[in-house]
């Protein structure tokens, strides 16, 4: 055949192609299973042979259809052309390529123009660290830590110091250490003293001592992702995460520990724990940089979220958790788990300092194709009698708005500040909307689970889930995610013109459906770990609601609340936050790590 002749394809023939192709997902495993990875230029007879209508019809079952001998007879001769296919598919895609050029798009606002960022911290204040131990100091605020160092009161070497200890003394026993970054550390800290010595500030974060969840490239440094099959992997870039962090001037102390593969608190050397509770895991799969965070290791760290994996963290550990919009950071250089639901955000002791780590991350940027420019302006001002606040509840719910009012302090207060609080009842996201997460992770470690290496990621659901994802159509993935766009418009719909709204935790979850919709969220304790005993002092906040009631005893209360805002609005649900925690002092409580030390 000449080259001419090898260009003049007729439509038909690329129509074959093209159903060829996609036929792969109704087959069963067995079907394509130790394929070789380069497939021969002609395939033999029996290679032809292999796949019988009898196969075809077991693959019908898996997809749900029927189809007759002689339907199955007319496709057997391209379904047999499909092994090959797929071996030269495989050989050209590895795992660890970018993602998809299709990147998801959230419905609803945003604007495209003026994007400008900005987070201005709140005064301080007075704040002397003359009586203060190392350890008084480890658990200030970045606001805090921030104006310190620029007011010279203490060095960004001594800091780092502080936190190196602390990481060397806590780390290996929460397990929630998996790299420490001592070298680079102190030349971080070194370079940012010698600026402010010279009067140079690179902002809220400079200076300020981090961690980072052991997902995201360092260039140089081992990124492990909680796997075996991955155990002294080091790439020769930083993400983006670390660039921006860098520009910003804060210090990389630690690469903290995370689920295999971004799932639960299970890694390489065990459960990272949670430092309120020897006996129990930190959640997952921000295991690390959750409990790291609780427990005065680092001043903040940065987590993913795919589905719950920094909200669940956060409330287990009692820290301060934004999940931010999706696409609002780019995830260059992040190990990638499902490319249309993986977001980056901060894990932080209080709400404004997730403000000033979120301005120095979002931004578009060329090599994740998902992340977008758009406004991020924060301000500790007042906003609240302006909103429009929803609570969700569900929907076979009985309980009245004030019995939930009376037992939350962030409702009691916001209602005493005059915010009008309206029932919220929502659709759940379709169950086979979850099929999405399925296909795009199984896609993501595709080459992992072919190879046999899958098998060495042990206490996880994922071999199970990447080889189960094998037998969902393609056309089912794309009705699935046509159902999300679905499950999107209606969330919109019943948002109706809230500006935000309040869920308690445990209780009503709309985890699934803010995360498929791409939808902002940030997590703030309330009360205190264990409970005190019925009729004890409840709040410590400085107002109440009611002062004449008996106040609700704190084993009844959530552990935590989360605000989920519009799409790109974290600068309103981070304000909410921030008037709510300087209502109360549980995000400034600290845990007894003495069954650690």
């Amino acid at each position: 055949m000449t080259q001419k002749q090898k260009k003049q394809i007729t439509r038909k023939e690329m129509l074959k192609a093209v159903l060829t192709t996609a036929a792969v997902s109704a087959l069963p495993a067995s079907a394509t299973a130790n394929q070789p990875m380069t497939p021969d230029p002609a395939p033999d007879k029996a290679a032809d042979t292999a796949l019988t209508l009898d196969d075809l019809k077991a693959a019908e079952k898996v997809a749900g259809l029927t189809f007759t001998d002689a339907e199955r007879a007319q496709m057997l001769d391209a379904v047999r052309q499909l092994p090959a296919t797929f071996a030269e598919l495989r050989k050209l895609t590895p795992d660890g390529l970018p993602a998809p050029p299709t990147p998801f798009l959230p419905v609803g606002g945003g604007s495209l123009h003026n994007a400008r960022v900005q987070a201005k911290p709140s005064p301080v204040g007075k704040l002397s660290i003359e009586k203060m131990t190392d350890e008084d100091i480890a658990f200030l605020s970045v606001r805090e830590l921030s104006h310190l160092l620029h007011a010279r009161q203490i060095t960004s070497t001594r800091l780092t110091h502080i936190y190196l200890d602390r990481l060397k003394r806590y780390g290996d026993k929460l397990l929630c250490v998996v790299t420490l970054t001592e070298a680079l550390a102190l030349k971080q800290a070194a370079v940012a003293d010698a600026e402010f010595k010279a009067g140079k500030s690179r902002g809220a974060l400079h200076g300020i001592p981090y961690g980072i969840k052991d997902l995201f490239a360092t260039k140089g440094i081992p990124t492990e992702w909680g796997a075996a099959p991955y155990i002294g992997q080091i790439f020769d870039h930083d993400s983006a995460v670390v660039e921006r962090l860098a520009a910003a001037g804060a210090v990389l102390c630690a690469k903290l520990s995370m689920g295999s593969l971004a799932m639960d608190d299970v890694w390489n050397k065990g459960m990272t724990k949670n430092p309120w509770n020897p006996q129990e895991g930190s959640s997952g799969s921000s295991a690390g940089s959750a409990s790291a965070a609780a427990a005065g290791l680092v001043a903040f760290a940065i987590g993913t979220e795919t589905l719950g994996s920094i909200v669940s963290p956060s409330q287990r550990c009692r820290v301060t958790g934004l999940r931010p919009t999706f696409g609002r950071v780019s995830r260059y250089g992040a190990m990638e788990l499902s490319s249309s639901m993986d977001k980056v955000g901060p894990i932080c002791r209080a709400a404004e300092d997730c403000a000033l780590v979120l301005a120095a991350l979002c931004g578009a940027d060329t090599r994740d194709p998902a992340s977008v420019s758009r406004p991020f302006l924060y301000s500790a001002k007042n906003i609240l009698p302006r909103l429009k606040v929803g609570f969700l509840v569900a929907h076979d719910d009985k309980t009245s708005l004030g019995e939930h009012i009376e037992r939350i302090p962030a409702l009691r207060f916001l209602q005493a500040q005059g915010v009008e609080l309206s029932p919220l009842v929502l659709t759940p996201l379709p169950a086979p909307c979850y099929t999405i997460l399925d296909v795009e992770s199984a896609s993501a470690f595709d080459a992992l689970t072919r190879s046999g290496r899958i098998n060495e990621v042990k206490n996880s659901l994922w071999p199970d889930f990447f080889r189960a994802a094998r037998h969902v159509p393609a056309v089912e993935y794309l009705q699935a995610q046509r159902l999300r766009g679905i499950a999107m418009h209606r969330f919109e719909q019943e948002l109706g013109d809230l500006d935000l709204f309040v869920s308690a935790s445990p209780g009503v979850d709309a985890l699934g459906l803010t995360n498929m919709c791409g939808h902002p969220e940030i997590v703030i304790p309330q009360g205190t770990y264990m409970g005190k005993p019925e009729g004890a002092e409840a709040d410590p906040g400085k107002a109440e609601a009611d002062k004449s009631k008996a106040p609700v005893p704190e084993r009844l209360m959530p552990s935590s609340v989360s605000f989920v805002g519009r799409l790109y609005r974290e600068d309103v649900i981070l304000a909410v936050a921030h008037s709510v925690q300087n209502q109360t002092d549980y995000h400034r409580l600290r845990p007894d790590l003495y069954p650690f030390a």
